[in-house]
Parts: structure tokens; C-alpha cells; sequence
């Protein structure tokens, strides 16, 4: 009957030590290519401010004159609300400077680090790659 009992206990430990790993599964980045980031301007077609990231999607013109619509995430609302922005810092029709790491796979998304809209310049989520980060 020990025995029974000790391997009920240390089933129920690895599940316990095993269960955070999974949920913070969804958080990597190994879809970025955090080497280098990408600065681009374009036109806002519209803000989403929700959990659990909030997304901008927008429209870029590539070297073509093509419309290439873009979506970039950043974290939550509180997250954000930290950072300076607002459910109503972006309309559509916006033009927007976005510097932002993208997909290594060459889809148009990303994870914004910096945005400057309307005259004012907003932090995104981490760091721009090759900025120097000491004050």
C-alpha cells in the first residue's frame, strides 16, 4: 500500500511541476526573427484592443506600389496602458512608422517594438535589435 501511495504522489508532482510549462507554451517567439527589425510606414485599417494581445493591422506599399496588409501584435490592454497607449491612440486612415520584428517566414506580421503615430513616438514590446540599450 506505500508503495501505491508513492507513485500517486510523484504522478501528481510531475503533473503539478509540468502543468506551467504549458501554460506559457503560447508566449515564444521562435516565429520572429529577433536578429534584426524592420522599419515601415503605412495606413492604419484598424486597432484591436484585446486580450490576450492587442493587434494593428495596416496597409504597407512595397517597392512595387502594391498594398501588402500587415498585422502586428503587442501585449494586453494593461500591459499597454503601462506604455502610454490608449483603445483609441489608432482610427483607420492613420499613417503610422512602425519598427517592429517580423515573421522569419516572410508572412506579413510581426511584433511592434516602436510606433510613432499622430507626432508621438510609443515603446512596444522588447527591444530593437542593434539599438543600444544603456541610457
Amino acid at each position: 500500500m506505500n508503495t501505491k501511495f508513492r507513485v500517486i504522489w510523484m504522478i501528481l508532482a510531475l503533473g503539478i511541476l509540468a502543468a506551467p510549462v504549458t501554460l506559457f507554451a503560447h508566449h515564444g517567439s521562435a516565429i520572429y526573427d529577433e536578429s534584426k527589425a524592420v522599419t515601415v510606414k503605412g495606413v492604419v485599417t484598424d486597432w484591436l484592443w484585446a486580450n490576450p494581445h492587442c493587434l494593428l493591422e495596416f496597409d504597407v506599399k512595397d517597392e512595387k506600389g502594391n498594398s501588402v496588409h500587415w498585422t502586428a501584435e503587442v501585449s494586453n490592454p494593461p500591459d499597454m496602458i503601462n506604455r502610454g497607449w490608449s483603445r483609441k491612440m489608432f482610427k483607420p486612415g492613420d499613417e503610422v512608422t512602425i519598427t517592429m520584428i517580423v515573421a522569419k517566414n516572410g508572412e506579413p506580421i510581426g511584433r511592434i517594438a516602436r510606433v510613432t503615430v499622430s507626432g508621438k513616438t510609443f515603446q512596444g514590446m522588447g527591444r530593437v535589435p542593434g539599438e543600444d540599450t544603456k541610457p
